[in-house]
């Protein structure tokens, strides 16, 4: 008799992020005939309109102030030149394409993560973990799915020693600055000696060059970075800023980082406390995203 093949994991979540998209899709469409919750109506795609704004100022105002977003534009500048397609599409038909991009990108990272995370259960924690962040990365139409993705492929090509590769695509994922927490993590993990830096540093240089060039676009870049928004406080005074690196939308690339952690920990000789990092860093995740959507979250809503 042949034996009937299980169906693979990572289908059963990409038919999930299918749901969700074209749920999304629907609500997007809704709001353009009905009101449905004040909420809802104002930040429904709100990043992706506020990152169109931010292009019609054109690379030189690349860092002036949006009108529609209460924080200043703080991404690196090459940004503008990976989201440029998309500012030549109608934003009607541009959303779309962005809900479709999201999904390719994200199902490509499950299909293939099967060869990094050889543990079941780790797997669909990850798979779990990247799916609520995906939720918050669509509603709001963010860009995170791409660092998500630049960040997989350079771990995917370092695996496969391609490390110039890998340290392109890491200097691609850094127009979100968060994402360079990946270098120290391959340091701990063991995966890079303090030489291979080179590889990740060099591409990153070459294309900070700009900075150098122009020291008071630099500057106005790091004073975004420090903006304090004062509709967003929290317990510590440093919630305001940290929102902006921790966000629900960052779930996947934090959720890629940890499973990385995990998968590795026989290089650093921590192989007999995995169970216990594979309960603890999930929890520690998850009540954080708890105090911030009760404490910094909600309160937005009200």
């Amino acid at each position: 008799m042949i034996e009937k093949k299980s169906t693979p994991i990572y289908l059963y979540f990409i038919i999930v992020l299918i749901i969700i998209t074209l749920g999304l899709i629907v609500l997007r469409i809704l709001l353009y005939f009905y009101s449905i919750i004040s909420y809802v109506d104002d930040n429904k795609d709100i990043d992706y309109l506020i990152l169109i704004e931010g292009m019609k100022n054109g690379l030189i105002h690349f860092y002036d102030s949006v009108k529609i977003s209460k924080w200043p534009p703080y991404y690196l500048y090459f940004w503008y030149f990976l989201f440029f397609p998309m500012y030549l599409l109608p934003v009607e038909v541009g959303l779309y394409v962005w809900d479709i991009l999201r999904l390719l990108s994200v199902s490509y990272v499950f299909i293939k993560a099967r060869a990094v995370f050889k543990n079941t259960f780790d797997l669909i924690i990850f798979y779990l973990t990247c799916s609520v962040g995906y939720i918050y990365d669509a509603f709001f139409n963010n860009v995170n799915f791409l660092i998500f993705l630049f960040v997989f492929l350079s771990y995917k090509f370092l695996e496969e020693d391609k490390k110039w590769i890998a340290g392109i695509f890491f200097t691609l994922s850094t127009f979100k600055i968060n994402s360079l927490i990946f270098l120290p993590l391959l340091l701990i993990i063991r995966k890079i000696k303090l030489k291979d830096l080179t590889y990740f540093l060099v591409p990153f240089f070459l294309i900070c060059i700009p900075y150098m060039l122009f020291p008071n676009y630099f500057m106005q870049m790091l004073n975004n970075w420090g903006h304090n928004d004062e509709d967003v406080q929290g317990l510590l005074i440093t919630d305001s800023i940290t929102w902006k690196a921790l966000q629900p939308t960052h779930l996947m690339l934090i959720g890629l980082l940890i499973f990385i952690f995990l998968e590795n920990l026989e290089n650093i000789s921590m192989e007999t406390k995995k169970n216990f990092f594979r309960i603890m860093l999930p929890t520690m995740i998850g009540m954080y995203y708890l105090y911030l959507t009760i404490i910094v979250f909600i309160p937005q809503i009200q």
